[in-house]
């Protein structure tokens, strides 16, 4: 009889997630119609959006540029940044509060905004119960984006469960629905973590957030001491703990993951090798083609032909000696 799971035996993500415990709350599904625009204030906990139908740009505190939603996209928030939603960029914004006040949900449905296109979603929460797998959470990017056309062969069913459910009013829907939400949170939860450790055992929530400041600024001038004062622990131990974890150290880490981010850039668009440089933490297109040549063993300019004509090297580049994804 075959086992039915097949994870490596030590495989991180697999032993992180087997014990993980996530208790979702979901507010409230929103019908809206535009123009419709709602704010939530920042509150710590973390939350998340998934759209059923419909559209919406998605502004987060601290990140510079909106995110486009598209039916079918699961976004999560695992730190509770102060966020946005709404129909276009011109919609007006409200506070959340004032909407839920002014016009409470009826069957657990909200239904705001003009007569325009409509735009369904499913807002909540979630939280992990076991207190030593919070840290996980440190790990995920500051905005966690699944999107339906990337192919996740298990967002699709989930979804149309999840619509199934809230439009039956059966007895018991709710905790139905929020059962399916856990499972959903649980799936985000894995995609990010495998994005991010590239299959590392992250059990140290130190390391993990050192993995996530990298990849989310990877053109800031790190050293050592830097990494290691935002984590809150000494250099010595930084670097100890994350070769253990990583098989590297943290700038061997750093040069991968920026020439893989350069990969991808030089892969997918038109920039640049100047354009890109300064991006991901380069002083010039010199430096950068020095670094590029060193780590993947040809020229930026050979890896962006062959990744244009589709053979030879893969856009994405390497960080771990896998393909990044």
């Amino acid at each position: 009889m075959d086992r039915l799971n097949r994870s490596k035996p030590n495989d991180g993500v697999s032993e992180m997630l087997r014990s993980l415990r996530v208790r979702t709350t979901i507010f409230c599904r929103s019908d809206m119609r535009a123009p419709w625009g709602f704010g939530v204030r920042a509150h710590g906990r973390a939350a998340f959006h998934v759209l059923l139908e419909g559209s919406c740009a998605l502004d987060v505190e601290g990140v510079e540029e909106p995110i486009k939603l598209a039916a079918g996209d699961l976004v999560v928030l695992p730190r509770g940044p102060g966020h946005t939603l709404r129909s276009d960029r011109d919609a007006p914004v409200e506070w959340l509060d004032d909407i839920l006040h002014r016009t409470p949900p009826v069957d657990g449905r909200l239904r705001y905004g003009g007569r325009g296109v409509h735009t369904d979603l499913i807002c909540g929460v979630f939280a992990i119960e076991d207190r030593e797998a919070v840290p996980i959470l440190t790990a995920i990017p500051t905005v966690a984006l699944v999107r339906r056309e990337d192919g996740h062969t298990w967002l699709g069913p989930l979804l149309e469960i999840i619509k199934v459910e809230v439009a039956s009013f059966a007895p018991g829907g709710d905790s139905v629905v929020a059962r399916l939400a856990d499972v959903l949170m649980l799936q985000a939860i894995r995609h990010e973590l495998e994005a991010v450790t590239h299959d590392y055992v992250i059990f140290d929530s130190q390391v993990g957030t050192a993995l996530r400041l990298m990849r989310e600024e990877p053109d800031r001038a790190w050293t050592i001491g830097g990494l290691a004062r935002a984590v809150s622990c000494s250099r010595t131990s930084l670097v100890e703990r994350f070769r253990l974890t990583t098989g590297m150290p943290p700038m061997r880490y750093l040069t991968r993951l920026r020439i893989a981010t350069a990969a991808r850039e030089l892969g997918n668009s038109a920039a640049t090798l100047a354009e890109i440089a300064p991006r991901v933490g380069y002083s010039s297109d010199i430096a950068l083609s020095k670094a590029f040549r060193r780590e993947m063993g040809v020229t930026a300019s050979d890896y962006r032909v062959a990744a244009l004509n589709g053979r030879g090297h893969a856009p994405g580049g390497r960080v771990n000696g896998r393909a990044s994804k």
